[in-house]
């Protein structure tokens, strides 16, 4: 659980940070690849101008303006700057994989690039080592264009890369800058601005209509409305009165609020959340794994297959076949470039983790989205999931000579110092009746059974049946009352003063308006529904009929509810845990997913994978949505990656030559190499077309 000491103080706006030099697949971003780009296009132009300008019409032919002697020389120098200045941080980068002997996408393209570069020099040095075949019109075969080429396209995949890297994380960005960097503080009868900084937990904070909210905290004064939309993926505001919490960085809209601060720092919900999407960026899921391992004998056997189809060209071929075979092992090397299978699981998880974030489902990494799209079993706690948690007396029944009011009064004094939902019931209708609510001595609870206390001299007991009868007191006389009270949905407290029996509360909670429509959505999606709740069978039941839940848990202990959700792994389930408290915390990290609610506590939202910022149990239906849609992207992805390799590299390899003719030129396998990592990156970006 989080702690919030007075005297920690509130972090800086993260906007004041310098940016780090992180680095994304090798490359840093002090690299400036937008800049490497813009300086390589107009040299690569060039390049290509001068290699294959004889196929523009006369007038713009180069050999009017270049003489063929100089055009190969001048092809080499505009080429050089390319491929060793603008491509360095690629150069760098095929450096250390070689040294570290992690091959990856920049071993095959700066070998086949340096492969096409050496060869092309090589040619202009010694053309005549060439046979007579290899020529073209006494023209000596050049690829300077390929290097340059190929570099180019290799920048702009890059930088397109690098933007849909942080494409996710430009939301989080946008609330950081929305940070208000200084608040009105009230202290010692004086209000003043102070920067956010020098706010401590404790401090009472004055908000104004249309100003940003500068930290988490509980509204001490005035009603408003607050708009919650970039934390909680909520259109319309919420109303706030005194009691009612409010988040650092939403927008206040109406009336003027009086707030003290609860949580600084790190602590903050935004703080929180940015963690979280930071964790779901950097965490692979299991698939991502298969790709991975994929990848570590993919590109070693690419390197083999193109030494194996030099070798073959050169043993098998006639005049030239060697530089043929060159050729061709260069084709080779550069269109199995893995950059599509390196961007096929990524993209596809940052895009799905971006759109589950707009829509208010924080998800801690790629692990949890896999796990959630194959969910097949729910659990939801009862209270303050399905239903509002916060119960209220909605029945009262007295045993003579005690009165109504004389067992609600005595049973809220025993109650008071209590921090249970059922028992907070108890002190709010005493107090709503007028009563007074006595002070108590000897508490001693039970957890899950029930409390004792002394109250004016009496020994009370409030609890449950079977813990009641286990201290001798029976009930007789009230079982059909009780037995209505249960039928109704409502949870029956039972109440004993001086070891007899002297009545009963029925407690209800009011069903939150949208867990009927949550639990249709999820058997709509396949996925059976389960209640856990430690209320009576009966009472369990009336409110599962009303939500439409066939299975339910009831009388379950708050130790036991991990130990439901284990039961339910072992028939060979999938199970998700929706809970907000923290005696849900166990169950959460034992089930395969746990969805914590916002407004539930500190250590249940640490144990979720997944936290549902609208304390909507809709969200949970939303979120499988999104984990199908994204896994469902990553294996397209994943086909269409291998399937390009498979198709493309015997072609590159010149298998199709002695039947068709056909030689792969290095040029256009480092197009076909680029789009294929462009359509991985675009059918990722389908995800946030998503609908609702």
């Amino acid at each position: 659980m989080l702690s919030h000491l007075p005297s920690t103080p509130a972090t800086p706006p993260p906007s004041s940070v310098p940016e780090p030099d992180e680095a994304y697949m090798g490359l840093r971003r002090s690299d400036h690849l937008p800049r490497r780009l813009a300086l390589a296009l107009p040299f690569t132009l060039a390049v290509v101008y001068l290699a294959m300008g004889g196929l523009l019409p006369e007038p713009l032919r180069p050999e009017r303006w270049v003489a063929h002697e100089v055009n190969g020389w001048m092809q080499a120098l505009l080429a050089l700057p390319v491929f060793f200045g603008c491509g360095s941080p690629f150069l760098r980068r095929w450096y250390v994989s070689l040294r570290d002997r992690d091959t990856n996408m920049f071993t095959l393209t700066v070998t086949g690039t340096s492969a096409a570069l050496g060869l092309s020099g090589f040619v202009l040095l010694f053309p005549e080592l060439l046979p007579a075949a290899m020529t073209s019109g006494g023209h000596p075969p050049l690829y300077f264009e390929a290097v340059a080429v190929i570099t180019t396209i290799v920048l702009a995949g890059q930088v397109l890369e690098r933007r849909t890297y942080d494409r996710t994380g430009a939301a989080v960005r946008a609330l950081l800058d929305l940070t208000p960097p200084r608040a009105r503080r009230r202290r010692g009868g004086r209000t003043e601005e102070v920067p956010l900084a020098d706010l401590v937990v404790g401090d009472l904070v004055e908000v104004r209509p249309g100003e940003k909210i500068p930290l988490d905290g509980v509204v001490m004064s005035g009603a408003s409305t607050v708009d919650e939309a970039l934390l909680t993926g909520e259109s319309q505001p919420v109303e706030k009165t005194p009691g009612d919490s409010v988040i650092g960085s939403t927008l206040n809209r109406q009336g003027a609020l009086e707030v003290r601060v609860e949580r600084v720092g790190d602590d903050t919900t935004l703080r929180q959340i940015i963690r979280l999407v930071e964790q779901a960026q950097e965490e692979d899921a299991p698939i991502a794994r298969l790709a991975d391992q994929v990848s570590a004998w993919f590109v070693p056997a690419v390197l083999g297959v193109a030494a194996l189809t030099f070798l073959a060209w050169w043993l098998l071929g006639g005049e030239g076949s060697g530089v043929f075979g060159l050729i061709a092992a260069v084709s080779v090397l550069v269109i199995a470039c893995p950059c599509a299978l390196g961007l096929a699981t990524p993209t596809a998880i940052m895009a799905g983790a971006g759109l589950a974030a707009r829509r208010g489902i924080l998800v801690k990494g790629g692990a949890a989205m896999e796990r959630a799209q194959a969910l097949d079993t729910v659990v939801m706690d009862k209270t303050g999931t399905l239903t509002e948690g916060r119960p209220g007396v909605a029945g009262l029944h007295a045993l003579p000579p005690w009165t109504e009011d004389e067992v609600l009064r005595l049973a809220a004094g025993a109650e008071r110092v209590s921090e249970h939902p059922l028992a907070q019931a108890v002190v709010r209708a005493a107090v709503d009746r007028g009563l007074e609510v006595p002070p108590g001595s000897g508490f001693t609870s039970a957890p899950g059974f029930g409390i004792v206390s002394t109250i004016e001299g009496r020994e009370v007991r409030v609890g449950s049946l079977a813990w009641l009868a286990q201290s001798g007191v029976e009930f007789e006389g009230l079982k059909e009352e009780a037995g209505r009270m249960e039928n109704d949905g409502h949870t029956t407290v039972y109440v004993a003063i001086d070891h007899a029996p002297a009545g009963l509360l029925g407690v209800a909670d009011r069903i939150r308006p949208s867990a009927v429509e949550a639990v249709a959505s999820l058997r709509s999606l396949g996925v059976e529904v389960a209640m856990l709740t430690g209320d009576q069978e009966r009472t369990a039941r009336a409110v599962a009929r009303q939500l439409g839940i066939t299975r339910v848990h009831a009388g379950v202990l708050p130790g036991q509810k991990a130990q439901v959700v284990a039961a339910l792994q072992q028939e060979g389930r999938v199970v998700g845990m929706v809970g907000d408290g923290v005696n849900d915390a166990p169950a959460l990290v034992r089930a395969d997913v746990g969805f914590a609610l916002r407004s539930g506590t500190d250590v249940a939202i640490e144990a979720a994978d997944v936290t549902l910022m609208r304390n909507d149990p809709r969200s949970v239906a939303e979120a499988i949505r999104i984990s199908r849609a994204t896994l469902r992207v990553i294996r397209q992805n994943l086909f269409w990656a291998f399937a390009y390799n498979v198709a493309g590299v015997p072609l590159a390899a010149g298998l199709l030559y002695p039947s068709f003719g056909w030689l792969l030129n290095p040029v256009y396998a480092g197009v076909a190499m680029s789009l294929s990592s462009i359509l991985v990156v675009g059918n990722s970006l389908r995800l946030a077309r998503l609908r609702p």
